[in-house]
């Protein structure tokens, strides 16, 4: 099993774009989008973590191998991915895990929260894009980390990034080709983002 955690603020086809590469090329059975309640190094998200749910849901919905969990919004505090792990363990024991995580983070990978016990817990599936360098940050990880399994996965490069799409959408601008239908429906009918109801 993949987790794919972020704050999904929102979900975009980048997202799906990577979880579908990711679930092909290293033969997992399922990926799981996790939406952070508490982003522990961004800043809170503009939409709620419902929400956030809500439009992953809906993202996922009839895509085989991809589900949505609510696991990181069922504690309180910051979304540290080492208790997201754990958390998985208890529910899906005897499960093999799997962290996805973009491949510019794998040199900060050191600095997060009980590297180590996520090493020992999961394999660490890092996502490149063409033309980006990830040696060096896999160099630093398995350095301080020799135990740790890492797998680079490439994908297409897709600049698409949901603050440009928060912009995008405050502005009134369309997005219908960079989000799901059914996630741009949810974000105009519940006005999530500023003028996010403007489409054309």
């Amino acid at each position: 099993m993949g987790l794919f955690g972020g704050t999904f603020d929102p979900v975009h086809i980048g997202h799906l774009v990577a979880a579908e590469f990711v679930r092909e090329a290293c033969r997992l059975e399922e990926v799981v989008l996790v939406p952070a309640r508490v982003p522990p190094h961004k800043e809170m998200p503009v939409a709620s973590a419902e929400d956030r749910f809500r439009m992953v849901e809906l993202a996922v919905a009839g895509r085989p191998g991809l589900t949505a969990s609510r696991a990181e919004l069922e504690r309180d505090g910051p979304s540290y991915t080492v208790e997201t792990l754990r958390r998985f363990r208890e529910l899906r024991p005897g499960v093999r895990l799997a962290w996805i995580l973009g491949a510019d983070l794998l040199a900060d990978f050191p600095l997060w929260k009980e590297p180590r016990e996520i090493a020992a817990m999961a394999d660490l599936i890092a996502v490149a894009r063409p033309g980006y360098n990830e040696q060096k940050g896999v160099q630093i990880l398995r350095a301080r980390f020799p135990e740790a399994r890492v797998e680079v996965v490439e994908i297409p490069r897709l600049d698409i990034s949901s603050s440009a799409l928060r912009q995008r959408l405050a502005e009134g601008r369309t997005v219908s080709v960079l989000v799901p239908e059914p996630v741009l429906e949810y974000i105009g009918r519940n006005r999530l983002y500023a003028k996010a109801g403007r489409r054309r």
